[in-house]
């Protein structure tokens, strides 16, 4: 019961407060999968710091380096002003004997636009420590969710509206492509979209295939049947090989959602190009769509050897996110 109550107090309280001079303060600045703690020394190279960093940094899943959920920052309370105040995620401790119970409010917009704010309010340490482990899951959905819906927003304003009319005219599907992608592939079932530098590719593919008596949105189906369509679409660059799912090493995780009101099953996890060496993460969303008797898949991956791409798979992730079908 203690654990439900701290759950449901934390999803209440995620609602937070706005600030009443929205449009007079700065637009919050810093990374993606950044993270200010406000707490003093003490506590930072102590349990409570040791419990936030058990929390974020601990190793997320689908990438190919060992990578934080989230890289901590941390300062002093005295030193919490000027810039340091517009950071986009925050977490600021508050120790006080008076307070009989610990509380984890979330604020919208504290002192700056798109900024989230955890105030964490304890009466020792040791409460700290709990409320903040029993509150992880939602802690880390919380900045994930903040960190995809800043770049949802760019989205709205810089689109390649060319490319995504394309995708809605061919394949039924509503997706936000970034303006500096281009359309590669554009076939009956298949369509790949990218973003190249010199150093990394970043490429966004949809694809379907026929709505079947065994089709379903379970993990192990949706792996072979994108193992499928990859064998067939994407070659690699020795003769024979060509890109699959990593299994072996690391088996994709696997998540069934709601997502605009339909189920739609969630792969992250790796890729790989049999007979070469080339590899990285990628996600996937899967969504059966009946009145066009098809399953349809929009998929995000991120070529950068030897480098982290948490970030990158992130980014991809929020295009995805704006996917619907058209109804």
């Amino acid at each position: 019961m203690k654990n439900l109550f701290y759950l449901i107090s934390a999803l209440i309280l995620f609602t937070g407060c706005n600030n009443s001079g929205y449009k007079n303060t700065p637009i919050a600045h810093g990374n993606p999968g950044d993270i200010v703690v406000v707490m003093n020394n003490d506590s930072w190279n102590s349990e409570p710091g040791d419990t936030l960093r058990a929390v974020f940094h601990d190793y997320c899943y689908g990438v190919p380096m060992e990578e934080h959920w989230f890289d901590l920052h941390q300062i002093p309370k005295d030193k919490f002003i000027d810039q340091n105040r517009f950071h986009r995620n925050i977490i600021f401790q508050e120790i006080n004997p008076e307070v009989t119970e610990a509380s984890l409010t979330i604020f919208r917009d504290r002192y700056a636009q798109k900024q989230v704010f955890v105030n964490i309010v304890a009466p020792n340490q040791a409460e700290f420590v709990k409320i903040v482990s029993r509150n992880r899951n939602n802690l880390i959905k919380l900045f994930l969710d903040a960190d995809r819906d800043r770049w949802v927003e760019q989205l709205q304003k810089h689109t390649n509206k060319t490319v995504s009319d394309k995708l809605a005219n061919k394949y039924f599907i509503t997706i936000k492509i970034p303006a500096n992608y281009y359309l590669n592939e554009y076939r009956d079932n298949f369509a790949w979209i990218s973003h190249e530098t010199r150093n990394y590719n970043m490429n966004i593919i949809v694809y379907s295939w026929p709505l079947s008596d065994t089709s379903s949105l379970d993990r192990d189906y949706l792996i072979a049947m994108r193992n499928m369509v990859l064998k067939e679409n994407i070659p690699g660059e020795r003769p024979g090989s060509f890109m699959s799912t990593e299994t072996k090493y690391d088996y994709p995780y696997y998540e069934l959602i709601d997502h605009r009101n339909q189920p739609t099953g969630i792969l992250r996890g790796l890729w790989k190009v049999k007979g070469d060496f080339m590899g990285g993460p990628f996600v996937s969303y899967t969504k059966i769509d009946k009145p066009r008797n098809r399953m349809i898949t929009v998929e995000g991956f991120v070529y950068h050897p030897n480098e982290e791409v948490r970030d990158k798979i992130r980014l991809l992730e929020g295009v995805l996110y704006t996917s619907d079908l058209i109804k």
